[in-house]
């Protein structure tokens, strides 16, 4: 008894509180089940919580039946008194006429139960999360039922706390433990169902920064009433703070729309309105936001009862989840790069072979067809003709310079000032009929158009890889590319605008657009086009695209798109202007008046050695000729010494430049050029001290070779 005389509430009901002090979790909870049936004499006596998916039912996790536990179940609350404790969470008492007052709860009316006691179980919110209830037989006075209520009052904060006990420590086993997944997907399911049981609010979101933007998010997992929200990972929301900074690191956050409209669609959160809701911001190991871990609940969530040691478990591990992710995303991105290196190293394996015995066809072709055109006479109907192939095959061999320059990443030939109106015109004069495929190309060219600093080659390869996108963009049917020259000078906002060349230089520039009549393309796909490899075309390579991305970037010029589905496409590509006229090509050197050049001409090709001894012998050389290092070795020690020498890099056996340098080892300072239809420097094959030798690639004409030979 205490000072009042009045026996202590356990005491009354004939608690055992010793053997209960010693009881944490569930047995205290079926040990103060067992003591209340026997302390009151009543034949029913259950401590229960709702379940987490529905709020209508009662899983009851200690009970005493006539004396005996009656195991894990759950049950109904339609019909029965628990309804109004849940609904009301005030304690409700009836001493008699139960099964009067509630003739549809089935409990009741089988076991013949008379009268009903029953007290709410609150979460830290106040909100009603559970019961404990008793119930008898027989009629009882209302000095019992009020001293069973007393009873179940005075433990219900205890029953509550032992209640949620287990529940946070398997939250905290199942977090330490981890999904049993490497798969982060799995991780951030995990972590966002066992918060949501642990922590009894409506859902638990985990979002991922948006180019480390903490107010747009992608959810990465949402749990609301037990249930994975498949409708909400991938959706992106705003996570705005509103500024208001919360105890243990949280932050009053604006609820998602996108995430309050799918969370209530669920059933049991029809009629509720998702007012609040609490974020823990995650950051990287460098401090910059990574993420949100997000609560969502219909009632105000008080941060100090939101288990910090949980909570810090959590955040620790999403937190890891996130960079596992983003190492994820990192490793994956690593390995498509890889994949366009190796692609990449085929096609430059490839296209060495290739352009190596491809230039060498083009090298006698057009060694031979400028032989027929100095044997021509003047005005000859043949000179045009021969003209026209001269110039088919020098764009022959800028194709596949290009080819073979972005596929080994090099810089390619420096540009010189030269007339973009006149490069336009060759290069539409390159594209065959067929390859326009039936579509009208009308040349809006603007007079008195600057020089700019270009390499012809490579512009001309540019126009025709942008013509014939167009045509393909335009697809079946009739439509017009537009090819316009503009002088001009960017301003800011079309500056801005550029995919590539927001530095260029101030100052005039030269604008070559090419516009077509198709269907366009979606945003996404804008800068997609320049990637090698993509292609949207079947059968395409996914290369014409990225090789004019290249040039312009040699150019050192800038480059826009504007498209839009259904509009048309427009490709703007600008490069620097210059003063200067262009550049008149030298005449040949003056002929060697005091003898004849004897000239030693080094190829395993037949019909290269002797178009190359052809062009010398017209310029008034005598020419010696080898197929390989044997062979001009041998030449050198019997007819030498030579006034030069024009060597094949790549050749069977010992290269050219073993060649050369077996050459100057018999015949110091020997004047030599080297060419070739794949170059491989001096340096990478192994002979430094020959990097100052001039490379001319295949093929070229009479005056390249007289320039690099004669110097």
């Amino acid at each position: 008894m205490d000072a009042s005389g009045v026996p202590p509430l356990g005491d009354s009901c004939g608690l055992n509180l010793g053997a209960l002090a010693g009881l944490h979790g569930l047995e205290f909870c079926q040990e103060f089940a067992g003591q209340l049936a026997q302390g009151t004499g009543a034949d029913l006596v259950t401590v229960g919580e709702l379940t987490v998916r529905e709020t209508r039912r009662i899983r009851v996790l200690a009970s005493s039946f006539d004396g005996l536990p009656l195991g894990d179940f759950e049950y109904d609350l339609c019909g029965a008194p628990c309804r109004d404790v849940m609904l009301s969470g005030e304690p409700q008492v009836y001493p008699g006429r139960v099964q009067e007052l509630y003739p549809e709860g089935g409990m009741f009316v089988e076991e013949g139960l008379q009268s009903y006691a029953g007290v709410a179980l609150k979460d830290p919110g106040g909100a009603a999360s559970g019961l404990v209830q008793a119930a008898w037989r027989e009629d009882i006075g209302d000095g019992l039922a009020q001293r069973a209520v007393a009873v179940m009052q005075q433990f219900a904060p205890r029953l509550g706390a032992e209640i949620a006990g287990p529940r946070r420590l398997a939250a905290l086993a199942a977090l330490a433990e981890g999904p049993g997944s490497t798969c982060p997907r799995a991780a951030f399911r995990q972590i966002a169902r066992e918060l949501q049981s642990a922590l009894r609010v409506r859902a638990v979101f985990i979002a991922g920064c948006s180019g480390g933007r903490p107010d747009r998010c992608r959810v990465l997992a949402c749990c609301s009433g037990g249930r994975l929200l498949d409708a909400a990972e991938g959706r992106v929301v705003r996570c705005d703070p509103t500024g208001k900074q919360l105890p243990g690191g949280w932050e009053a956050v604006q609820v998602p729309d996108g995430l309050r409209q799918i969370v209530q669609a669920l059933a049991p959160n029809r009629p509720l309105s998702l007012k609040y809701c609490l974020g823990f911001p995650l950051r990287d190991a460098d401090g910059a936001a990574a993420g949100w871990l997000g609560l969502l609940h219909d009632r105000d969530i008080a941060t100090d009862v939101l288990e910090p040691d949980l909570m810090a478990l959590a955040a620790a591990r999403t937190g890891l989840e996130l960079r596992r992710r983003a190492a994820e995303r990192r490793r994956q991105q690593a390995e498509a790069a890889q994949l366009v290196r190796h692609k990449a190293e085929s096609l430059g394996r490839l296209a060495g072979a290739l352009a190596h015995e491809y230039n060498n066809l083009l090298a006698s072709m057009q060694g031979r067809a400028e032989l027929a055109l100095a044997h021509l006479e003047a005005a000859h109907p043949a000179q045009q003709h021969l003209q026209a192939v001269e110039q088919g095959l020098r764009a022959s061999a800028g194709l596949v310079r290009q080819l073979t320059g972005f596929a080994k990443g090099t810089n390619g030939p420096a540009p010189s000032p030269c007339d973009l109106n006149a490069v336009v015109q060759e290069a539409l004069a390159l594209v065959p009929l067929d390859c326009r495929k039936g579509k009208a190309v009308v040349l809006d060219l603007a007079e008195g158009v600057p020089a700019a600093h270009l390499d012809r080659e490579e512009v001309r390869q540019l126009l025709l890889n942008l013509l014939l996108n167009a045509a393909e963009a335009i697809g079946p049917g009739a439509g017009t590319i537009t090819v316009k020259t503009r002088r001009t000078r960017l301003d800011v906002p079309e500056r801005q605008r550029l995919l590539k060349g927001r530095r260029m230089a101030a100052g005039d520039c030269l604008l070559l657009e090419v516009s077509d009549t198709g269907g366009g393309m979606r945003q996404d796909m804008v800068t997609r086009i320049f990637d090698p490899f993509y292609t949207t075309k079947p059968g395409g390579r996914g290369l014409g695209m990225a090789v004019a991305m290249g040039i312009i970037s040699r150019h050192q010029g800038g480059l826009a798109v504007e498209s839009r589905e259904g509009a048309g496409s427009v490709i703007r590509c600008y490069f620097p202007a210059c003063a200067a006229a262009a550049e008149a090509v030298e005449p040949p050197a003056a002929a060697r008046s005091a003898a004849v050049w004897r000239i030693l001409v080094v190829d395993d090709e037949d019909t290269v050695r002797r178009a190359v001894a052809g062009l010398l012998q017209l310029r008034g050389c005598e020419v010696a000729q080898a197929d390989g290092y044997d062979a001009a070795l041998a030449l050198l020690d019997a007819e030498g010494p030579f006034d030069g020498a024009v060597i094949d890099m790549s050749m069977p056996g010992r290269g050219g430049w073993e060649t050369l340098a077996g050459l100057r080892a018999a015949q110091p300072g020997l004047n030599a050029v080297m060419m070739s239809g794949f170059a491989i420097s001096a340096a990478e094959a192994g002979f430094p001290g020959l990097a100052d030798v001039q490379v001319l690639d295949k093929p070229f004409t009479k005056e390249k070779l007289y320039k690099a030979l004669f110097r």
